[in-house]
């Protein structure tokens, strides 16, 4: 048998298109949307049951994401331990989340075993009691959490960043004080609970070796709920950012950021926006990379970020650096924003940004637990089931000209704010 020669690197092509697997979409008996993705794992599923319940809906630091992590600590006829027993009898566990714009409940389990772990996710939906004894654990747990993340440079900076850019009553900015636990109640876990979680739904998603059977089991259990609709407004146009250096006495580093408010993924220019990001910080080949970390050795790990929120977006430069070298840094990330703003990138670095780009999309849908999560960003924008494709064609075609200009239009150095925090 003849065996490849290693010396001589495979042939590469382009990607050109992308037949991406949209869910099926179901309705459950009172008109509960749930969405299917067909890939026999072993018979193992993934159940997501999205709420919304996310820190937008919050009226009081912590109670959103609280409820969520407390779903699972006792019911009215099962403790935490019992509902931990009972699961893992069957092979199963629960994970929860809570995000700016939804909370999640994710059940992983056995085909064979869905009906019996459905009624103990039901019952810790509908039932949950929000145990003194829970809350108290939970409430010392996060405040010697919290009082840890309060003395690193990288939480303060973040914290002050996103006061900064999004005003601190927004659900973005969300960041708890210690004070903020003695108003941590019961009564205010029970109401939000029985608001955004007893009785209604956003969606349900679910993944792995689906068939007629199983979605029907998924109906039964969703007819217990409403279809909730998500009307999240927090984006605020009143806000004037301003730079700001926040002191940490004693820190042996400091951490900066450089920043403002952007469109999120809804805006046309979105797209297109998430190249230059990748040229400028976006991974280990970025300009950003390649000076102030290779040439300049002024950090260890440089990298730019765009961040979607539902109603709301951001960009910003983060770095870790030496206390004496903050503004050296900052000076060099403007230098790069500038040239990109100025000269084309040449054509051999925008041939490697796209590939890298459209190849990270590839790797992103390697399952069918994560093909899902990508058709979650569709559901939740409202995009359709091409936005992927057409994504590559997009990304494909866009010229050192368009990035150019898209760098003027939202990339200026004096449209950014600095936020450093360090001795």
């Amino acid at each position: 048998m003849n065996q490849p020669n290693r010396t001589i690197a495979p042939e590469t092509q382009k990607i050109k298109h992308l037949d991406f697997p949209a869910c099926i979409k179901s309705l459950g008996k009172t008109g509960v949307s749930i969405y299917h993705l067909y890939a026999p794992v072993d018979e193992v599923l993934r159940v997501e049951f999205v709420f919304d319940a996310g820190i937008a809906k919050q009226t009081q630091k912590l109670i959103a994401t609280g409820v969520n992590r407390l779903l699972t600590e006792g019911t009215q006829t099962k403790t935490a331990e019992q509902i931990a027993d009972g699961l893992d009898f069957y092979g199963s566990y629960l994970q929860t989340r809570c995000a700016v714009d939804d909370a999640q409940l994710t059940l992983y389990c056995l085909k064979k075993h869905l009906n019996k772990c459905l009624e103990i996710v039901l019952d810790v939906i509908k039932n949950a009691q929000f145990p003194e004894n829970e809350i108290d654990i939970y409430k010392k747990n996060n405040k010697q959490r919290l009082k840890v993340q309060q003395q690193k440079t990288s939480y303060l900076c973040r914290k002050a960043f996103y006061e900064t850019l999004f005003g601190n009553t927004s659900p973005i900015a969300s960041y708890s004080l210690p004070i903020d636990y003695e108003n941590f109640s019961r009564e205010t876990l029970v109401s939000f609970h029985r608001k955004y979680y007893a009785e209604t739904i956003k969606y349900i998603t679910l993944a792995g070796d689906v068939n007629d059977d199983v979605i029907e089991q998924l109906s039964q259990f969703s007819a217990s709920f409403n279809p909730s609709q998500s009307d999240n407004n927090y984006r605020n146009e009143t806000i004037i950012p301003e730079s700001k250096v926040v002191k940490k006495e004693k820190s042996s580093q400091a951490t900066l950021r450089v920043g403002r408010k952007i469109i999120n993924r809804s805006h046309p220019d979105y797209r297109k926006l998430q190249l230059v990001n990748l040229v400028l910080g976006g991974y280990f080949g970025s300009r950003l990379m390649k000076n102030i970390r290779e040439d300049k050795g002024l950090t260890y790990g440089i990298y730019s970020v765009l961040e979607s929120y539902l109603d709301d977006g951001c960009f910003y430069v983060e770095a870790d650096v030496n206390n004496d070298k903050t503004q050296v840094a900052i000076e060099e990330i403007y230098k790069e924003i500038n040239t990109l703003c100025v000269e084309l990138v040449p054509e051999k670095e925008l041939i490697t940004a796209k590939n890298y780009l459209l190849g990270s999309l590839l790797r992103s849908i390697d399952g069918p637990f994560t093909i899902v999560d990508r058709n979650r960003i569709l559901l939740d924008y409202g995009f359709k089931s091409t936005y992927y494709d057409e994504f590559i064609e997009i990304i494909n075609t866009t010229t050192s000209e368009e990035l150019r200009d898209l760098c003027n239009k939202y990339l200026k150095p004096e449209n950014l704010v600095e936020i450093v925090c360090g001795a």
